[in-house]
């Protein structure tokens, strides 16, 4: 039934192309459609900036959505055209009664190894003596150790909405999110996947759960920290762009 109302309001929708400033727009059929699937397919010769005013929107909100952190697009490629949060594990991220006022940063760290999962990482902290575990809030996959590339995991601090273990600073712990991502990026490069889960819980955690309150940072970048974590191939200037 659905199906059959969208073929028929496009079928129905007269064919207008607009121009504004000598900028081809989308006909209206094509705006509907958009905004029926919520997606665009690009199309040859397209760029990210005339994909955003076709549509009335940002680059950045954009690459947000998409998970991109350059501005290179391929044709055919499918570029939503809202916030995307289907890889995010959102009932268990929002279980907690979370402090909204507790969290000031958000960390990414790298794990500098080239497997491991959260559980992987939860009993190599214990054993550290780290009598809460794992010590990040949340881990993202790379396709190892039985767990999806791009997978987010969420740990149980952030569960239980304490600090985390994962810098040096206690002021930091306290009061900052710390996210790793598997892999050395020393020597590797970050997976598409994996990227595009960091925006997207980055963007739901900065923008949606803690209002944008929360300064994006890498691990390298708190004074004292004495390391090069998260690894010389992490986008860490993309990032920025994306997230201040």
């Amino acid at each position: 039934m659905e199906e059959s109302r969208r073929n028929f309001m496009l079928q129905c929708t007269k064919r207008v192309t607009l121009s504004v400033g000598g900028l081809a727009l989308l006909d209206s059929a094509d705006l509907l459609a958009a905004q029926l699937q919520r997606y665009h397919v690009v199309r040859k010769n397209e760029n990210l900036t005339l994909i955003a005013r076709r549509y009335g929107v940002t680059v950045n909100n954009l690459k947000l959505w998409n998970g991109l952190s350059s501005d290179v697009i391929m044709p055919g490629q499918k570029l939503y055209l809202r916030a995307q949060y289907s890889a995010l594990p959102l009932k268990t991220i929002n279980r907690p009664r979370i402090s909204t006022t507790k969290w000031k940063n958000i960390i990414a760290h790298h794990s500098a190894t080239d497997n491991g999962n959260a559980k992987i990482f939860d009993a190599a902290h214990r054993r550290r003596g780290m009598d809460n575990g794992l010590a990040y809030h949340f881990v993202i996959c790379n396709g190892t150790n039985g767990c999806a590339d791009g997978k987010v995991e969420v740990g149980s601090r952030w569960l239980r909405q304490i600090k985390g273990g994962h810098v040096k600073s206690e002021t930091y712990n306290a009061n900052s999110i710390g996210i790793c991502v598997v892999g050395n990026f020393e020597k590797k490069w970050v997976s598409r996947k994996q990227e595009a889960s960091l925006i997207a819980l980055i963007d739901y955690l900065k923008n949606n759960t803690l209002k944008g309150r929360p300064k994006f940072l890498v691990h390298r970048e708190i004074k004292k920290e004495q390391t090069i974590c998260p690894g010389k191939n992490f986008p860490v200037k993309a990032m920025h762009k994306l997230f201040g």
